[in-house]
């Protein structure tokens, strides 16, 4: 004789049935394992038109700006949240793989092994000891392409709709390609796009109006649905470099003002989906028996 379920079992069903779907949908865009509340990829031009003198601002800039307060207490902000995972990746008329600095777990400000990650403070030391890795064209469209490719591949993901980013940093619009994408332009808007396709937020500093202006037009991303729209920062010369970077990594890191920050809700429901969806099954399964 067939059962008939009763309306409530009917309804925690579809929500057991709906919870699950959300979690294994959830899952199946994280390639890594490791969840974080932002994953940040630092992208450099190293191109033959920065000097040498003012690739050292550049990376002073970067060493001073994540050494702020203000930046600081933004990352700080992350810790009870997954923490912020980065990496800093260079380019020029290709991108320099693999990263200068590869992919590290921020979870405390000046002790290593917190909640098995790493400091701050050691991504400071690493940064403060970075060499150029190369010089040549500006293939802005490789960098990116590199950054994107980086931020889907590696060991961490995360569930918020602007937690990952890419932070582009040139002083000019680009000169080459990767090539078989069109003009300049276009390959640029085409890693843009792949860019909007992976959830991906990119933001530039540009070093010169030139440079911004290309960014903007070019790089950083569009609005688009629950995704907000990259910005670009602009400073007027290498000396203006380091106040820019630590104005955009106030505006790039950590919560948003006024942001609702996702908790383990999601787990924790999905979690409790399978347990009603267990004992649903066993309160059919004794239905059945007596009516047989």
């Amino acid at each position: 004789m067939r059962t008939t379920l009763n309306p409530l079992l009917r309804g925690g069903a579809a929500a057991a049935a709906f919870a699950i779907t959300l979690f294994g949908a959830q899952q199946a865009k994280a390639v890594g394992t490791i969840e974080v509340f932002q994953e940040l990829f630092l992208s450099l031009d190293v191109s033959g038109s920065i000097s040498n003198s003012n690739f050292n601002l550049y990376r002073n800039g970067y060493v001073n700006a994540f050494s702020n307060a203000t930046v600081q207490a933004q990352i700080l902000d992350t810790f009870d949240k997954g923490g912020l995972a980065i990496a800093v990746g260079q380019w020029s008329t290709t991108a320099f793989t693999p990263p200068v600095i590869d992919w590290r777990h921020i979870t405390d400000l000046t002790t290593d092994g917190v909640n098995g990650g790493t400091s701050l403070s050691s991504f400071i030391t690493a940064l403060s000891a970075m060499d150029r890795q190369g010089f040549g064209a500006t293939c802005v469209d490789c960098g990116m392409a590199d950054a994107i490719n980086e931020i889907n591949t590696n060991d961490f993901f995360t569930t918020r709709a602007n937690g990952r980013v890419i932070d582009i940093s040139t002083d000019g619009a680009g000169n080459t390609t990767a090539g078989g994408c069109g003009t300049v332009s276009q390959c640029a808007q085409a890693q843009r796009a792949s860019a909007v396709a992976s959830n991906i937020i990119i933001n530039g500093l540009g070093v010169g109006a030139s440079a911004s202006t290309f960014l903007t037009a070019n790089v950083v991303t569009p609005l688009n649905g629950a995704t907000k729209a990259g910005f670009v920062e602009t400073a007027n010369n290498f000396d203006q470099f380091e106040a820019a970077i630590t104005n955009k990594l106030i505006r790039e890191v950590g919560p948003a003002p006024g942001e609702s920050v996702p908790g383990p809700l999601p787990i924790l429901g999905a979690g409790a989906a399978f347990g009603f969806s267990r004992k649903l099954r066993r309160r059919i399964n004794t239905a059945n028996f007596h009516q047989a």
